[in-house]
């Protein structure tokens, strides 16, 4: 196996048919989660706009792609693609320096280091689709044999890609500087000029804020969430495009081998490849967040029941309760089935915030649910603002439906035009214009005109007042959708609140916003009054109930000596009652 015979197009096909299937594989959710971090417009005057910028087209060409992600396949297909394209690239500068090398290894190094920073969802692929031109362009100038020539080229492309893709035009200028020493070629001028060049555009680029540091003018850290320090890992790729030719020039140059020996050459690079592949994918493959990501897809498309499907048994990450949580009463079972869930706290119900755009995503749609719209849309343009893109399309259809509650049409109308100019999007935001300036439209809608009718008469941004009591009046405004009382009765059971629970039920049982108790609640009031049943024959407890909870006591009773195997003896048997988080948990 020579490098000759690598050149072959199976070859590079094998190579984007691993990568596809591993990517398709392990990371099918992952393609759906980074569609939602860029948005392609296709308006002239939005292209227009970013392409007068530095890193404007290859910014353009990366958003193209990735709003294709959406379709199943498409994203490990286009990703398979283009790390595989930097490798060919790669191959064809290693070949311009060292024709003989049979080191088959090296083209692959740059793909498994792009492939590491592809697990990452706050890479944008904007850095890879940059760096895939910047080595095609390393390339064309590696074939230039007349030195004066070939500065005139690396000079003009230097510029050219400071324009066209942003912050590889550095690495591209280092590069073509190491490739030239590697020639000795004294008449050569490279080092001097283009170093010189690279680095007055880069300070040129910060002082007319074109970059707003020097570390996305010279660094990747420009194709990385600007909010966010990236890991040793965004440098793998820029390393060794600057390593690799060395390597080939050192050890491939002109050699000629036995085919025995290359024989052995090959299984010994093959072996490297396979351990590289292993160390590689299990250092920095995303298992962390990857269920989140596929959680976020569920709901995104309102599958509820994969989701609570998916969370059965153990649950650590208080992101997966939230989903849980929210998918419970999108269907309508938030109180009747909450304990079946391994519930942990409050931040199951609802998960602090941070600087991370997906999390204020989440938040949003977790209080649209509860039919807070102040603080849906503020979640919603926080989202917004912190995208690692141009916006994310479901948090900018958020801020549609939003303002179309509140009524503030000619906002509404802006973000339906920005959507409009999406080519997934473009009908549902077209759908949505019938909305704007017609009250009668919005009131007739079931989601919008319900979300309307539960408009506090005061509203706030922030739930300063406690968000139980904005859960309250948001069920009293609109008696009809049982999410907000419920999720004000979950807040009171999973703080322990029994105090304010007991206020709540005392309140509104009996009337049109609570007018029977759910499961849950009822095994709450049971506790509040243990001995007395009367006070269970006021809220109507059950049969099932009061049965059931005569049995959990008797256990208890019975196994109180044995109290270090009584949390999981209970577990097996009523772990998904509230007497049981009461108790235990």
């Amino acid at each position: 196996m020579t490098l000759k015979n690598l050149r072959t197009p199976l070859f590079w096909s094998i190579v984007w048919g691993i990568l596809f299937a591993f990517l398709q594989t392990d990371y099918a959710f992952h393609f759906y989660f980074i569609e939602q971090n860029q948005l392609f417009r296709s308006s002239g005057l939005y292209m227009a706009d970013q392409v007068i910028e530095s890193g404007g087209f290859t910014l353009l060409l990366s958003e193209w792609l990735v709003q294709f992600f959406i379709l199943p396949y498409a994203g490990a297909a286009i990703t398979a693609f283009l790390l595989t394209l930097a490798g060919v690239c790669t191959q064809g500068v290693i070949r311009r320096i060292a024709p003989q090398s049979t080191l088959f290894i090296l083209p692959v190094l740059p793909v498994l280091a792009l492939l590491c920073v592809h697990f990452d969802h706050v890479y944008m692929v904007w850095g890879t689709v940059s760096y895939i031109l910047m080595v095609f362009f390393l390339f064309l100038t590696a074939g230039i044999r007349r030195p004066t020539r070939r500065l005139m080229t690396a000079a003009f492309l230097t510029a050219l890609l400071f324009w066209l893709a942003g912050a590889v035009f550095f690495l591209y200028a280092v590069s073509v500087v190491v490739i030239d020493l590697l020639n000795k070629d004294r008449r050569t001028r490279l080092l001097p000029v283009l170093l010189v060049e690279a680095v007055l555009l880069g300070i040129s680029g910060v002082y007319f804020s074109l970059y707003g540091a020097y570390r996305f003018a010279f660094l990747p850290d420009r194709y990385y969430h600007p909010l966010l320090n990236p890991g040793i890992v965004l440098y793998y790729a820029w390393i060794c495009i600057l390593v690799v030719p060395v390597i080939a020039h050192v050890l491939g140059k002109g050699r000629r081998s036995s085919t025995k020996r290359l024989i052995r050459e090959s299984v010994i690079q093959v072996l490297l490849i396979c351990v590289l592949c292993w160390w590689s994918i299990s250092e920095y493959r995303d298992t962390k967040s990857y269920m989140v990501k596929e959680l976020n897809h569920y709901a995104r498309t309102e599958q509820w029941d994969r989701i609570l499907e998916r969370c059965k048994g153990t649950l650590s990450n208080y992101l997966h309760l939230c989903y849980v949580n929210m998918a419970l009463a999108q269907k309508g079972e938030l109180a009747n089935n909450m304990f079946a869930y391994d519930q942990r706290g409050l931040d199951g119900l609802l998960v602090n915030k941070n600087q991370m755009g997906f999390v204020y995503g989440l938040l949003n749609d977790i209080y649209f649910t509860m039919n807070a719209v102040a603080l849906s849309q503020q979640m919603a343009f926080d989202a917004y603002v912190c995208s690692p893109g141009e916006g994310s399309p479901d948090v900018l259809k958020r801020l549609i439906q939003t303002n179309l509650i509140y009524g503030a049409y000619p906002v509404a109308e802006k973000y339906i035009c920005i959507l409009e100019e999406t080519f997934y999007y473009s009908d549902w935001a077209k759908a949505h214009r019938r909305f704007l300036y017609h009250d009668d439209e919005i009131e007739k809608d079931p989601l919008l005109g319900g979300k309307r009718k539960a408009l506090m008469q005061t509203n706030a941004l922030h739930a300063s007042d406690g968000l139980d009591m904005l859960l309250l009046q948001a069920a009293e405004t609109n008696p009809s959708d049982k999410r907000p009382i419920e999720y004000a009765g979950a807040v009171y059971l999973l703080t322990k609140r029994l105090d304010l629970f007991q206020k709540m039920i005392e309140t509104y049982y009996g009337t049109e916003v609570l007018p029977v108790l759910p499961v849950s609640f009822q095994e709450a009031v049971i506790i509040l009054s243990e001995q007395d049943k009367d006070y269970w024959r006021r809220f109507d407890i059950s049969e099932t109930v009061m049965k059931r909870f005569a049995e959990y006591k008797k256990v208890v009773v019975d196994h109180k000596k044995n109290s270090n195997a009584l949390p999981g003896l209970m577990r097996r048997t009523y772990g998904n009652t509230y007497w049981f988080y009461f108790m235990f948990k």
